[in-house]
């Protein structure tokens, strides 16, 4: 502003006008900023509180997952584990993480990988049912000496339905073709 008037006194010119709308500009111009100063400094405070939230959720849920090992042994929590519905779904929730590299590329979830990592979480798909079935199906076959479980088999009939299932979709499919008879 003071280059300005300079300017103007030196070229024999009026700065009374000049200097009004000077002033009226700059005048708006420090408005304009203190309002979007003010407007990324409230997005910046809630950012901030919404991050403090989601690290306070993630260490709430880390303490019932460590709870949950004391008690189970192991870090493989179902994501529909019905005692616990938010720990399930916050599982589900890392692994999904884990799977799409988040926690890998975020310097956040750095700290929050090592956390899971050191604690043994688990970081595939946890599939309780099919574990407790085959384990069942092994008994059956310890106890009758085969494994051709009835359809309705009365002690278990998931365990029946699961055997025709798996007979099925073995006379649909060629052995040497599908790559899950390969193995």
């Amino acid at each position: 502003l003071i280059f300005a008037q300079h300017i103007m006194v030196q070229i024999g010119g009026t700065f009374d006008s000049f200097t009004m709308l000077s002033r009226k500009q700059t005048s708006k111009h420090e408005q304009n900023f203190q309002e979007r100063f003010d407007e990324e400094l409230y997005a910046y405070k809630e950012a901030r509180n919404q991050t403090s939230k989601n690290e306070q959720n993630f260490q709430e849920r880390f303490e019932e997952l460590r709870l949950y090992k004391e008690t189970n042994g192991d870090c493989r929590v179902p994501q529909r584990y019905e005692e616990n519905k938010k720990l399930g779904n916050w599982a589900r929730l890392m692994r999904r993480h884990y799977k799409n590299n988040k926690m890998q590329q975020d310097p956040a979830w750095k700290k929050r990988f090592a956390q899971l990592e050191a604690v043994g979480f688990e970081w595939g798909k946890v599939n309780d049912s099919w574990q407790e079935l085959f384990e069942e199906l092994c008994e059956y076959k310890e106890a009758n000496g085969h494994c051709r479980v009835p359809i309705k088999y009365e002690k278990n009939r998931k365990l029946g339905s699961l055997v025709y299932r798996m007979r099925k979709y073995h006379k649909e499919h060629d052995k040497k073709q599908d790559p899950v008879w390969k193995k």
